[in-house]
Parts: structure tokens; sequence; C-alpha cells
């Protein structure tokens, strides 16, 4: 059985810019789901701000079709009402 979540995680901290829908659209929810939150969690260790990553994780969520829920449970972990909502401004941005 293979870690799709793992590998999407890994090459989204890897990746220096996130994939387009075309591309996304190649792999399965739980490896985009892992790119999503690896990519905006490395967005979020090179520039400090938790709203900005937030955000970009609510674009690329709608982006590649993903279950917002799915996601958003990721920053509702931190307890950071301020992350849930920028990440529910891009994921009606994108829209």
């Amino acid at each position: 059985m293979n870690n799709h979540f793992g590998k999407g995680l890994m090459a989204g901290l890897h990746a220096p810019y996130a994939y387009s829908a075309h591309h996304a659209v190649n792999f399965c929810s739980e490896y985009k789901r892992g790119f999503v939150l690896g990519f905006t969690h490395r967005m979020f260790e090179k520039t400090g701000d938790r709203q900005l990553s937030a955000w970009e994780a609510g674009i690329l969520t709608r982006r590649y079709g993903l279950d917002k829920e799915m996601v958003m449970d990721f920053f509702k972990e931190n307890h950071s009402g301020m992350a849930v909502r920028f990440f529910m401004v891009g994921y009606r941005l994108e829209g």
C-alpha cells in the first residue's frame, strides 16, 4: 500500500511553486491534500505568516477540487480562528 498523502506532503515541502490545476489532475486526492499542506507549511516557515499560508491553502484546495473540510481541519487544530477565516477567503476567491 502506498502512502500517497506522505508523498504529496514531501513533494509540497520541496516544491518551488504550486502545481497548476491541469497538472494536479494526475494525482489522487490524498496526494493533493498532502501537497497542499506541505506546500503551505513551507510557505509559513519561509514567511512566518500563518494567514498567508492559510489563504494559499484555500486557493489550492479549491483549485485541486479537494474537500475543504479535510484541509481546513489542519488549521482548526492550531486553534486559530483567523487562519480558518483566511483559508475560507482563499477558497472563495478561487471559485
